[in-house]
């Protein structure tokens, strides 16, 4: 599998090929790439995917339309009553999914914050060691099952968790945060583990190595990829000149030319009008300088010293996300980690993309080989 150009608009793109990069697990590549190639609005997107999830339901194929239906979910804002419609039918089309194919799995919902965090549990057959996995922005966990099955096959049983502004959790009302501590050490005790790897996909690098600060029982942390600066990564959504103003007003204070900035953005952009909306809905703010003063304390700057346990550093060098800048500067800022390990993918290997989509494979490779290496030592 290799990153396609099916459509022309670079966000649509990536989400496409975020589901053929799982392969014929996630959907039929003649089917999806014939019925997305001429998405150019958001409808379009909707319509497009809801057609497929049906399609592939009414024929049993159970993680097909499960797949189809979390595309239809995506770009769809909060509140609205069919972005839930799609999120529950998702859902359970994943877990008819994984009982389909015969995966093992528990479900279970720990008690956190006076109400509950979603997790899942899969045992592999011959356990050697624990891993913890979590996404990241606006990520649920069940998507990520099909293309980590590896680390069953390698020995690593994996938790699954959604911490606060994640799937669930996000619907029993708890916004999105920096200090992810705080779900981190709840299940940790909620699963008694003394001593795991954690890995965080997506904006879940910086998530994961935030964690790792605070709690020592987790010996090794996977950043896939890193992020060391979450408020450039939305900045990073806006021409340079833009970016510029937007950064420099922030930095000043200056919340009416922010939001009058960000509101042009939207007005020309639906992209952007989805971002910041959805932004503001898993963050619990009101408006777009609300929003990025919650992003300012997603940074490693401050506490990246503070690591002492084994870390690994993946990157694309052509991910649209996340300026390559981040990948050198967590590397320099992690002085204290016990080993470091930090390794960019090319475009000559198939992993330029954001978390190695088209090739993610190379990924969990690279990770389960890191994992092998750090224990035999």
């Amino acid at each position: 599998m290799a990153y396609r150009l099916v459509n022309k608009i670079q966000q649509f793109n990536f989400q496409i090929n975020r589901v053929l990069t799982y392969g014929e697990m996630a959907g039929h590549e003649t089917e999806i790439i014939q019925a997305t190639k001429g998405i150019k609005t958001l409808d379009d997107w909707f319509d497009a995917w809801v057609c497929l999830g049906k399609k592939a339901e009414c024929e049993g194929r159970w993680l097909h339309a499960a797949y189809s239906y979390r595309m239809a979910e995506f770009f769809l804002t909060g509140g609205r009553a069919d972005k839930q419609e799609m999120y529950d039918k998702s859902i359970e089309l994943f877990y008819r999914g994984f009982d389909h194919l015969g995966i093992s799995y528990e479900v279970r919902d720990i008690p956190y914050k006076g109400t509950k965090m979603h997790t899942v549990y899969l045992p592999a057959q011959k356990e050697k060691r624990i891993l913890l996995m979590c996404g990241g922005y606006d990520s649920f966990i069940e998507e990520f099952i099909v293309g980590v099955l590896d680390f069953l096959d390698a020995g690593y049983s994996l938790v699954f968790y959604e911490g606060d502004g994640q799937g669930k959790t996000l619907q029993e009302g708890l916004p999105f945060i920096h200090n992810w501590e705080e779900p981190t050490q709840c299940i940790l005790d909620a699963y008694e583990i003394t001593s795991c790897a954690l890995i965080g996909i997506s904006w879940g690098g910086y998530l994961a190595l935030r964690a790792a600060v605070f709690d020592k029982r987790i010996t090794a942390v996977a950043a896939y990829d890193v992020l060391e600066n979450g408020m450039d990564i939305m900045l990073n959504v806006f021409p340079s000149l833009l970016k510029r103003l937007v950064g420099g007003a922030i930095h000043q204070g200056r919340q009416r030319l922010v939001n009058k900035l960000v509101g042009f953005a939207m007005k020309k952009s639906l992209l952007a009008q989805w971002a910041f909306t959805q932004g503001m809905h898993i963050t619990h703010t009101k408006t777009p300088f609300e929003f990025y003063c919650k992003l300012q304390l997603h940074t490693l700057e401050p506490i990246a010293e503070k690591i002492t346990q084994d870390v690994l550093l993946l990157a694309g060098e052509k991910d649209h996300y996340i300026p390559k800048e981040q990948f050198e500067k967590a590397r320099a800022e992690l002085i204290n980690a016990r080993s470091l390990k930090a390794r960019m993918f090319t475009v000559e290997e198939g992993g330029e993309q954001h978390c190695q989509i088209g090739n993610h494979k190379l990924a969990i490779d690279e990770i389960v080989g890191w994992l092998e290496q750090i224990e035999d030592r």
